[in-house]
């Protein structure tokens, strides 16, 4: 018995370590792989960076925007004069997924003709207010909206698909998420964009979104480094102070930072924002104390940096006779953004040349060893595009991937592993709605919609989408103008509006403090961070987002006969003056 047990076990023994053998042997042949591809990459992007002209070196370094939704002949000046490593797309420039299509295809085919690398094309989109592209992407609330849901599988999601469907209209640069913690209710362009006030929830439900992201196939950027959130001025048109110190900023502003580098995020926006206990003389994107010395050194980021853009007041009408592009780049930064073309990308490109003609971006390490830092800064970039599959072949070097079998066998895994995923979330027909409905919030208390019945509703709801959705729950919406008359009909208790603004919800205030026997519901649409009187017979449910999708679910909720959770967010505190606008308005 004991020699049938004996040899029993010694046969286990065997079997379980051929196949704990082969594993390990396994992981070791794809981390063999793995090194083996990024030697290559390496090498291959300085390979190619050391083939450049000196004006391709500059060129590489700046990104550009154009002025139409094709590549017209202004973009091929552009293109030719500045010989851009990117473009950035806006607003203007996107029209129909296949006016996009043919856009980026384009812009593609000129850098190939122009015999530059291949673009990095991006936007904003951030979702929400922040919605560059309209057409061929799926219309997701904002960044808050998605955050109050709490819920790292939405965050996740939401990455994902934006992602994907940006890089399948040939968009691989996506500046999104914000990392930036709004626990300042006053700031007057983060608002909304951010996923929460508190470090948990952004860290939590944004960097999941990162993650998404860069599954997807863009190139996602976390940004404003090292944090926008607690400012009260637009750095779009004033230059931004946080009197904090940096000990300070690793309670909280940096948190979720720190989380999204340690997960594997590869590339960071800088804030156009003054630090004076960090670095007194500049602000974060010219801040060698910023970039180099806190978010290479101390938060061990090797990815690409990229500033904001240059031509905000922040830097423009503060540094512009200090070269701000070549301050930068001594920074630690390797991309110059700018949004604008023609004399601005001129200048930017004139005064890196001289500057690298001067031998400014020359050193030489503790070490001995010889440094190039602009040349460090393309053969970042050109390291990302290779990794992208971006040298394809409408690309300079359509057979690269030739060179090396395990990143050609990477992309087509990786295209596959995209294609699968997305595919699977498609036919999850509801998870768009499912967000939307997750994320409606309500205000100053938790609302139990059980009690609201449709016989006692009557609405004022002026959005059609919200209109029709309470139609269908059998609440009749009816004209302000009638609001008299409907306020003598004792079937009535309670009484339904939507708004989109400060202004609305006081007018609605001032009705329920004038009939306090009847309930007040505003459901709104715009940002939270307005005035919102409490009285005893006025609830608010918060969409966070302006998407017909928000609208809807507002309305869906509202019938839904669940208790809808009380606002997780540091809103205006009574008594204080309303954030002005700032560079992307919505209506308050």
């Amino acid at each position: 018995m004991n020699k049938v047990l004996l040899r029993t076990s010694f046969s286990l023994f065997l079997l379980f370590g051929f196949f704990g053998s082969s594993y390990c042997f396994g992981f070791y042949l794809n981390e063999l792989a793995a090194n083996e591809r990024k030697v290559w990459l390496e090498e291959k992007a300085w390979a190619i960076t050391n083939s450049m002209t000196e004006s391709e070196l500059v060129g590489q370094t700046i990104h550009i925007a154009i002025p139409q939704k094709t590549v017209d002949a202004i973009a091929l000046e552009e293109i030719a004069a500045t010989k851009p490593g990117g473009i950035i797309l806006f607003g203007k420039n996107l029209g129909k997924k296949e006016e996009i299509l043919s856009l980026t295809n384009g812009l593609q085919s000129a850098a190939k003709d122009k015999g530059l690398s291949p673009f990095l094309i991006s936007t904003d989109q951030e979702g929400g207010r922040v919605f560059r592209v309209q057409d061929g992407i799926t219309p997701y609330p904002g960044a808050m909206a998605v955050g109050q849901t709490g819920n790292t599988e939405w965050g996740e999601t939401v990455g994902f698909v934006t992602s994907y469907e940006l890089r399948s209209l040939g968009l691989n640069f996506l500046f999104a998420p914000v990392l930036d913690i709004n626990n300042n209710p006053l700031n007057p362009v983060i608002n909304t964009r951010s996923f929460g006030s508190d470090s948990k929830r952004v860290s939590d439900v944004a960097v999941a979104y990162e993650r998404g992201a860069r599954a997807g196939g863009c190139l996602p950027v976390i940004k404003h480094f090292p944090g926008h959130g607690d400012t009260t001025v637009d750095s779009h048109l004033g230059l931004p102070i946080i009197n904090k110190s940096l000990e300070e900023l690793e309670q909280l502003e940096l948190v979720p930072f720190k989380r999204s580098i340690a997960g594997g995020a590869e590339a960071v926006m800088s804030a156009h924002i003054m630090y004076p206990k960090i670095d007194p003389q500049f602000p974060a994107t010219l801040s060698k104390t910023i970039l180099t010395d806190v978010l290479r050194k101390n938060l061990n980021f090797d990815g690409i940096i990229i500033t904001d853009a240059m031509e905000m007041h922040a830097i423009s009408k503060n540094y512009e006779k200090d070269r701000p592009g070549v301050l930068t780049l001594l920074a630690g930064a390797n991309i110059v953004l700018l949004t604008s073309w023609g004399e601005t990308a001129r200048k930017f490109k004139a005064q890196l040349s001289d500057a690298y003609q001067n031998g400014e971006f020359r050193y030489v390490d503790k070490d001995g060893k010889e440094h190039d830092k602009l040349k460090e800064a393309v053969q970042k970039q050109i390291r990302k595009k290779l990794e992208l599959g971006l040298y394809d072949e409408n690309s300079i070097l359509p057979k690269v991937y030739e060179e090396n079998l395990k990143q050609k066998e990477f992309l087509t895994n990786w295209n596959l592993e995209r294609n699968q995923r997305y595919t699977k979330l498609s036919q999850s027909k509801n998870f768009v709605k499912e967000i939307n409905e997750d994320s409606i919030r309500s205000y100053p208390k938790s609302v139990l919609t059980s009690n609201i019945l449709p016989t006692e509703t009557i609405s004022f709801i002026k959005n059609n989408r919200l209109k029709e959705t309470l139609k269908t729950k059998k609440i009749d919406s009816v004209p302000f103008k009638s609001f008299q008359t409907q306020v003598k009909n004792k079937t009535f208790t309670t009484y339904l509006f939507d708004s989109t603004s400060e202004t609305e919800v006081l007018s609605v205030a001032t009705l329920a403090k004038k009939n306090p026997t009847k309930r007040f519901i505003i459901l709104h649409g715009g940002t939270p961070f307005i005035k919102l009187p409490e009285l005893p017979n006025l609830q608010y449910l918060l969409s966070f987002s302006l998407t017909q999708g928000s609208w809807e679910a507002l309305g869906e909720k509202l019938t839904s006969s669940k208790e809808i959770p009380k606002v997780d967010l540091i809103l205006l505190p009574k008594g204080s003056k309303t954030p002005s606008k700032g560079a992307f308005p919505e209506r308050l």
